[in-house]
């Protein structure tokens, strides 16, 4: 059971689950399958008006795909605040759609600057359906849990907001708020949590008379709606290319996989199967806490959850990485095993979260990917479990076995992780950013098979701590840094060059950085503490 405010998870599906960043969570019920719901009736396969695709087929198939070439913006670095109608600071994301609008997000509000135009459109609950605070979503369904609060409870963004962005098809968008925990609850991740439908997604498309058309995602554990962990929203991930239009979401607990082309208006009555045709909820790598992990939920300290890294593999695999583990994830289709008669199948194992330590292992070559599993940090001890006796402190080889990336003095320290990216040889590169004190520990990169580390000031930056980062075509990578700007980093020859406030950016603060590689040349969207950015012209 995860403990000292973890969200623990085997690399299987999770159980015994605590909680990101509270104390240790007593008495929660597993989330690894087998809670009894009461019935409803199963239900029946979505009309055929429904927007479901045939046969898995993605609506669609015959468009091609999105590369635009120059594009319908000037190749020229140009920066967005105030002057063009942002009214707030900081800027937390920016990023564009398959219509090639771009969509700013702050704390507070939305906004869109179509091609052509020069003042972005301002959305906030005054004048749209986001679902920011104070404009709430009630939900009553759950009235049929078969145990916990089975009243009537509302969702929405908490104080903070907006967290993050990513654009989607043409037209649309995909926006992350934060979400409430109460950490001394120990039933915060359950059914009992009265916080449980806060924070998550809305799919947003803008209509041709500029009004927003917005639906709400709401997150819930794919096996079991006794479990409601993923409300904060760290990270969004759009497939363009490979397998189009699935949105990957990095959370505080797991990573879910959403179809939104899929979405249809779930039954009122009982949303909590309907939904598994186009959400899969929630896959997550595991450390331990200073043990070696067993594998077996009842007795693993679980540590995982922060997913602030997500990137996409050349094949449409994706890497993914957290406070305290990493990993790959395979791809496959099915959100859910589907039962003959097209309805989900809760208890099947093929699906998106249904598929155990299989959602981690190369299916061509039975590799695992699964990152701090078991390893043995600096220090060269860990506890190991004995039957008959319990967890033995014990010796180990240090820097043994397959580290979350990064090594730290034990199993179950955090490593921070703040950003993956893919460069285009396949190389997946890491960065550590502290969060809240932890430790920074610098640059990763893995080609399949070693780690190599990277000092940041080898790179050229002047601080630790690396914020974001992106890869771009031509195998540079940027990296963001919280004070000072942008690195342009080229890992073969070492050549750098840095972009600071006035010479591209509006503000040395980075947040968010996203890459655009619809367009020729590709379009950098920087968010800074000071306004947005995008960069054509790179030096």
């Amino acid at each position: 059971m995860g403990k000292l405010g973890t969200w623990a998870l085997a690399v299987a599906l999770c159980a015994g689950c605590a909680k990101g960043s509270g104390p240790v969570a007593a008495n929660v019920a597993p989330d690894g399958g087998g809670v009894v719901i009461e019935p409803p009736p199963p239900p029946p396969p979505p009309p055929d008006d429904a927007g479901q695709p045939d046969s898995g087929t993605p609506p669609d198939a015959g468009e091609p795909l999105p590369h635009f070439g120059a594009g319908l913006w000037p190749i020229a670095n140009v920066e967005y605040g105030f002057k063009d109608g942002i009214l707030e600071s900081p800027v937390v994301a920016v990023s564009s759609d398959e219509a090639q609008n771009l969509w700013v997000a702050t704390h507070a509000a939305l906004y869109l600057l179509r091609p052509g135009e020069t003042k972005f459109h301002r959305y906030d609950t005054g004048n749209s359906n986001l679902h920011l605070q104070g404009n709430p979503v009630e939900y009553c369904a759950d009235r049929f849990f078969a145990d916990g609060d089975k009243s009537c409870r509302f969702g929405e963004a908490t104080s903070v907001g907006i967290t993050t962005i990513v654009g989607g098809r043409a037209n649309e968008v995909f926006v992350g708020y934060d979400g409430a925990h109460d950490w001394n609850d120990p039933h915060d991740g359950d059914w009992f949590s009265v916080n449980r439908h806060s924070g998550k997604i809305d799919r947003v498309q803008v209509k041709d008379d500029g009004t927003l058309d917005v639906v709400r995602f709401d997150l819930v554990s794919g096996n079991s709606p006794a479990f409601w962990h993923n409300r904060i929203i760290y990270r969004l991930v759009y497939d363009h290319f490979i397998h189009r239009h699935e949105l990957y979401v990095g959370t505080e607990h797991g990573i879910d996989k959403i179809s939104p082309d899929k979405w249809f208006e779930p039954r009122k009555d009982w949303p909590f199967v309907d939904n598994l045709h186009w959400m899969s909820d929630h896959l997550h790598p595991i450390s331990c806490f200073h043990e070696q992990c067993t594998g077996d939920e009842g007795k693993d300290d679980q540590r995982m959850g922060e997913w602030r890294g997500l990137a996409l593999s050349p094949e449409g695999d994706l890497w993914v990485g957290g406070k305290w583990s990493a990993g790959k994830i395979f791809y496959t289709e099915d959100n859910a095993t589907m039962k003959a008669d097209g309805t989900p199948d809760p208890q099947g194992n093929t699906g998106w979260f249904q598929r155990g330590g299989k959602a981690f292992t190369d299916p061509v070559t039975g590799r695992g990917y699964a990152f701090g599993f078991d390893f043995c940090g600096t220090s060269g001890t860990r506890n190991v479990w004995q039957t008959g006796t319990g967890w033995v402190p014990s010796s180990c080889p240090a820097q043994s076995g397959t580290p979350p990336v990064f090594w730290p003095p034990n199993p179950g320290d955090p490593v921070s992780i703040s950003a993956v990216t893919v460069a285009p040889d396949g190389t997946a590169w890491w960065a550590s950013g502290p969060f809240g004190g932890d430790p920074a520990y610098g640059i990763a990169s893995y080609d399949g098979k070693t780690f190599s580390y990277f000092n940041p000031a080898q790179t050229g930056m002047v601080e630790e701590n690396v914020a974001d980062m992106v890869a771009l075509p031509d195998g540079r990578i940027v990296l963001a840094a919280p004070g000072s700007g942008l690195t342009f980093w080229n890992p073969k020859t070492g050549k750098h060059t840095s972009m600071r406030a006035g010479q591209g950016i509006p503000d040395d603060h980075v947040l968010h950085l996203d890459l655009d590689t619809m367009l020729n040349p590709p379009a950098l969207h920087v968010a800074t503490m000071g306004g947005a950015a995008v960069i054509r012209v790179f030096p």
